[in-house]
C-alpha cells in the first residue's frame, strides 16, 4: 500500500493531545481482527515505547480495521513512524476530535484497557471459556445500544469476568487494577462519556466490537 503523504502534524505544543488514526482497507472482519492483534503485541513487545503515545484503541468498521492513538503534540512523528511501519493504512490526525480534552483521558484510558483484553483472546472457539465468553455476549446487551444508567455493571461483571480472567488474563488483571480513573472497570466499562453521545460509546461497546 502507498505510503500517505507526509505532512506536518499539528503544531499545537501544548498539553492536550493528538488524535492519530490509521485506516487499513480490509474486507473480512476475521482479517481486521487478526491484523489488530499482530499490531497490538508488537507495539507491546518493544522494550522501549514512543514516549509520546498516551493510549490507544482499535475497532473494526465496514471494509476497515482502524487504529487510533492519542499522542502529545511534541513526539507525535515518533509516534507515527513506529506504528505505519506495522499498519500502513490511510493517515489523519486531528486535534479537535470529540474524543479528545483532559476531561476524557479517563474513556481514553478505559479504551485501551478494553482493546488489550479483546485482542487477547485466543482465536479458538473450542476453548470452553471461548464458547462461554460467546454466550455472554450474544446474551448481554451491547452497552452501546442501552441509555446511561440503564445497565448494571455487577451483571456483567458476573459475566463476563470469569471467561476473560481465562482468555486475557493479564490484559484484564491491568485493568481491573486501575485506579488512575478513580472508578471501577466495570463501572467504566459501562459509562457513557459525559459529553458528545452521539458519536462516542461506553468503553465497553468494542468488546462485542472486537472481541470473537
Amino acid at each position: 500500500m502507498t505510503r500517505p503523504p507526509r505532512g506536518p502534524l499539528l503544531p499545537r505544543v501544548d498539553e492536550h493531545e493528538v488524535l492519530l488514526r490509521w485506516r487499513l482497507a480490509l474486507p473480512v472482519p476475521r482479517d481486521q481482527r487478526g491484523v489488530l492483534q499482530t499490531l497490538v503485541r508488537t507495539l507491546a513487545a518493544y522494550a522501549s515505547p514512543p514516549h509520546a503515545l498516551s493510549t490507544y484503541y482499535a475497532s473494526r468498521q465496514p471494509g476497515e480495521a482502524w487504529f487510533t492513538a492519542f499522542a502529545e503534540p511534541v513526539g507525535a512523528d515518533d509516534v507515527r513512524d513506529r506504528i505505519e511501519g506495522h499498519f500502513p493504512g490511510v493517515f489523519s490526525t486531528s486535534d479537535t476530535d470529540a474524543i479528545l480534552g483532559e476531561d476524557l483521558r479517563w474513556y481514553r484510558l478505559r479504551l485501551q484497557h478494553v482493546t488489550d483484553i479483546a485482542l487477547a483472546i485466543p482465536d479458538d472457539p473450542h476453548l470452553a471459556a471461548h464458547r462461554v465468553l460467546a454466550l455472554a455476549l450474544n446474551g448481554l446487551p451491547d452497552p452501546a445500544v442501552l441509555p446511561a444508567l440503564q445497565a448494571r455493571p455487577d451483571m456483567y461483571e458476573d459475566r463476563l469476568e470469569r471467561p476473560l480472567s481465562q482468555l486475557a488474563t493479564a490484559a484484564l488483571a491491568v485493568a481491573a487494577t486501575s485506579d488512575e480513573t478513580g472508578v471501577p472497570f466495570w463501572t467504566d466499562f459501562l459509562r457513557w462519556p459525559h459529553r458528545n453521545t452521539d458519536s462516542l460509546s461506553p468503553a465497553g461497546h468494542w468488546l462485542w466490537n472486537l472481541a470473537l
